[in-house]
C-alpha cells in the first residue's frame, strides 16, 4: 500500500473522528463573515504541498512514533474540549453564541491529527520540508474569544486616535469624547465593527503566503506579519473619516444605508494594498543576499 494512500486513510480517520466539530465548524463558516476563510485553508495547504511534492517526497520513511504522539496529544485536546463544553460554549465573541473557543480546541486537534498522520506516513525530513504548508492548518483553528477581543479592542482604539489624526489634518472642526466624535450634523462612535478585524485577518494571512512567496529572510516575514497591524488602523481611519465627512457635509444616508458603509470594504481593503504592495517590494530590496529559503 503506498504512503500516499496510507495518508488519506489516516486523514478519513480523522474526519470521521472529529467529524462533530468539522461540521459545526463548517456551518459557522457559512454564517460568520469572520471565519468565511476558513474553508480555502486546506486548499491553499494542499496547493503549496502540491508545488513542492517533488522536494517534500524526495525522501520518505514512516515515523510513527512521534507522529502517534502528535495525533495523541491533539485526542487529549479534543477530550478536554468535550469534557469543558458546556463552559466553553458559553464563551462568546462580541456578544454572539457561537461555539467559539469550544471549536478552537477541537480544531487545534483535528491539526494535530493531521500533521501527527503526516509525520507517521512520511517520516520527520518530509515534514521539516513541508513545515509551511502543514502549519498553515493553523488557520482553520478559530481564534480563542479573549485574543479576538484583545485584538479588537486594540484595532478599535488604534484606529480612533488615526481617524482623530485625519480628522484634525482635514481642518473640519469637530469635538472628540474617547470613541466618539461630535460634528456639526453628526455624532459617530468607533463601535467594534470599525476595528476592520475581518480585513486585518485577511491581510494577516496574505502577508503570511507572501512572506513565504516573495522574501527569503525570517527577520523580513516578521516584520510583514506585524506591519498588517498599523496597516489595517490607516485603512480604518481613512473609512471612518471618509464616511463621517461625507455624512456631515453630504447626506446623512452616507452612515446608514448608502454602500459604501454597508459594502464598503473592497475600496478601502484597496488602501491597504497600497501600503502593503510597497512594504513587500521594499523588503524585497533590502534583502542584502540570497540565502537559503527557509521553509
Amino acid at each position: 500500500m503506498s504512503n500516499h494512500l496510507v495518508f488519506i486513510i489516516c486523514l478519513l480517520a480523522g474526519c470521521v473522528v472529529y467529524f462533530p466539530p468539522i461540521s459545526a465548524l463548517a456551518a459557522l463558516t457559512l454564517h460568520s463573515e469572520l471565519y468565511s476563510h476558513i474553508s480555502l485553508i486546506p486548499a491553499v495547504s494542499l496547493f503549496f504541498m502540491w508545488k513542492r511534492r517533488g522536494e517534500i517526497f524526495a525522501e520518505t520513511s514512516s515515523s510513527i512514533p512521534a507522529g502517534g504522539a502528535v495525533v495523541a496529544a491533539g485526542l487529549v485536546v479534543y477530550g478536554i474540549a468535550l469534557a469543558f463544553r458546556g463552559q466553553l460554549d458559553t464563551v462568546a465573541f462580541r456578544n454572539t453564541d457561537m461555539p467559539n473557543d469550544f471549536l478552537t480546541l477541537c480544531m487545534a486537534g483535528f491539526a494535530a491529527w493531521v500533521i501527527g498522520s503526516f509525520i507517521a506516513v512520511y517520516g520527520k525530513q518530509a515534514s521539516k520540508k513541508a513545515m509551511f504548508p502543514l502549519g498553515f492548518l493553523a488557520f482553520m483553528i478559530p481564534i480563542p474569544s479573549f485574543l479576538l477581543n484583545l485584538i479588537v479592542t486594540a484595532l478599535q482604539h488604534a484606529s480612533a486616535e488615526a481617524a482623530n489624526l485625519v480628522f484634525m489634518l482635514s481642518g473640519a472642526p469637530y469635538m472628540r469624547s474617547g470613541l466618539v466624535f461630535e460634528f456639526s450634523n453628526v455624532a459617530v462612535k468607533v463601535a467594534e465593527e470599525c476595528s476592520g478585524i475581518r480585513s486585518s485577518l485577511a491581510f494577516f494571512i496574505l502577508s503570511i503566503i507572501t512572506g513565504y512567496m516573495f522574501l527569503e529572510t525570517v527577520s523580513r516575514r516578521v516584520i510583514l506579519a506585524l506591519a498588517i497591524f498599523p496597516i489595517t488602523v490607516v485603512k480604518n481611519a481613512f473609512r471612518i473619516v471618509t464616511i463621517t465627512l461625507l455624512a456631515n457635509y453630504v447626506d446623512m444616508r452616507f452612515l446608514s444605508s448608502h454602500w459604501i458603509h454597508t459594502s464598503g470594504g473592497i475600496p478601502f481593503f484597496a488602501v491597504g494594498l497600497a501600503l502593503f504592495i510597497p512594504l513587500v517590494w521594499l523588503l524585497r530590496r533590502t534583502e542584502m543576499k540570497r540565502v537559503p529559503k527557509v521553509r
